[in-house]
């Protein structure tokens, strides 16, 4: 599960050079990710419907205790295969909409970027992870959102959807410090 989050940021600085090599077809070759994805966990519903929840830990912070650790269980399925599935026909769909476009590498990143951030949160097991994932997913949504950030109303509208989401990662740290502090 740790490559599977990580893949998509490694993918990510890769992407403008593979833009540069394989221009319009970029789109398509990148949705081998997420397709890959969705099948790597699809093949964890027959285990999980057994009833099975699998963990995965990685020391991220080892002096001060700290680990990356997932966690798939059947909720946490769910919501990785609607984000890798659905993901394989944004890039697809984007490579042709975007087609010509100056920054469509900066998308590229940036979606990959989201991708493996909304799967980082959905499978995380500690509430650091939970937290640091929350905000990865609110600054590359920003970044979604203000994709074209010559128009004033994305510009607008990427404020609006950052004030939002920066506000509830403000609520669940206050959530979190409360929780701890009981």
């Amino acid at each position: 599960m740790l490559f599977a989050v990580l893949s998509g940021f490694i993918l990510a600085l890769f992407t403008p050079f593979l833009q540069r090599i394989a221009g319009n077809k970029t789109g398509w070759l990148l949705a081998i990710l997420p397709l890959s994805l969705t099948v790597y966990f699809a093949s964890f519903i027959p285990s999980l419907g057994q009833g099975e929840v699998i963990y995965q830990q990685w020391q991220w912070l080892p002096g001060m205790d700290i680990n990356l650790s997932f966690m798939l269980d059947g909720l946490s399925l769910l919501f990785a295969l609607l984000i890798s599935f659905i993901g394989i026909f944004i890039f697809i769909y984007a490579g042709s909409y975007l087609k010509g476009h100056q920054s469509i590498a900066r998308f590229f990143v940036i979606m990959l970027a989201f991708m493996a951030s909304m799967l980082g949160l959905v499978l995380s097991d500690n509430l650091i992870s939970l937290f640091v994932f929350w905000e990865l997913t609110s600054i590359t949504s920003y970044l979604l959102i203000g994709f074209d950030h010559e128009d004033e109303s994305a510009r607008r509208s990427a404020l609006q959807g950052l004030f939002v989401t920066v506000g509830g990662g403000l609520a669940l740290m206050a959530g979190l410090i409360m929780l701890a502090t009981a």
